[in-house]
């Protein structure tokens, strides 16, 4: 019997539904980060800087992005630091704790703590405040705030031409992966999505570890990029 072998179609169209999911993740996070915008700019309308407390509305707003989407959970939004005038760094976070209501994250941001939550130099944020583009980090194992497989996703958040921080979700893998595994197992042989670390999203397949690093240009004879911006790709596997 010879080998089953995917169509240039069926992957085309494999691609495409993969990026839906990760598409509507960053379409709510735009919202958020709208009213973000909205938010800042009204208090700073008064010639004052912003305020921690300025932020709180932003919860309900937050509340609404996690009930929109199942895939989400938590978000909210993450300020530069140094530039609200009562704290040097803070977050307006919310997550959906186990009853399934969304509550606040409390984390340590604290600089000038023994151990503080450094948010400023995760990738998920340094990349938009040095590239102003849209990203998303992990898959990594959320030790802090969820203690699980998750991916983190964010969007610059500009005022007046300042980077001021960003809006963003974080996505579980356990809610993500039912979404994808049903489009990636219509392929014949074995096949992952990897991000731009070339690290693991999702597999049809054992032989690929969530995160693993893999070499795309030798474990697959076809490399087709997912969300080209993000560096996420699809490779799929000759042999199996």
């Amino acid at each position: 019997m010879g080998r089953v072998r995917a169509t240039a179609k069926d992957i085309q169209q494999v691609v495409h539904e993969l990026a839906q999911p990760i598409e509507r993740v960053f379409s709510e996070i735009h919202i958020l980060a709208t009213v973000t915008v909205d938010v800042l700019t009204t208090a700073s309308g008064g010639g004052r800087r912003a305020e921690s407390g300025d932020l709180a509305l932003l919860a309900s707003v937050a509340d609404g992005t996690i009930g929109r989407y199942s895939l989400l959970g938590g978000a909210g939004v993450v300020l530069n630091p140094g530039f609200l005038s009562d704290v040097q760094a803070h977050l307006e976070w919310r997550q959906l704790g186990r009853d399934g209501r969304p509550r606040s994250l409390v984390l340590d941001v604290d600089p000038d703590s023994a151990d503080p939550y450094d948010y400023w130099e995760m990738e998920w944020f340094r990349v938009p405040r040095e590239e102003r583009r849209r990203m998303v980090g992990g898959p990594y194992f959320d030790y802090r705030g969820a203690d699980r497989f998750g991916l983190t996703f964010a969007v610059p958040v500009v005022v007046g031409g300042e980077f001021v921080g960003i809006a963003g979700a974080d996505v579980p893998l356990a809610q993500l992966e039912p979404e994808l595994l049903p489009i990636l197992r219509r392929l014949p042989r074995r096949a992952a999505l990897i991000n731009h670390e070339n690290r693991v999203i999702t597999s049809n397949s054992p032989h690929y570890a969530i995160s693993a690093r893999v070499r795309a240009d030798s474990d697959a004879s076809v490399s087709v990029p997912v969300v080209s911006d993000l560096g996420w790709t699809l490779i799929i596997n000759p042999d199996t």
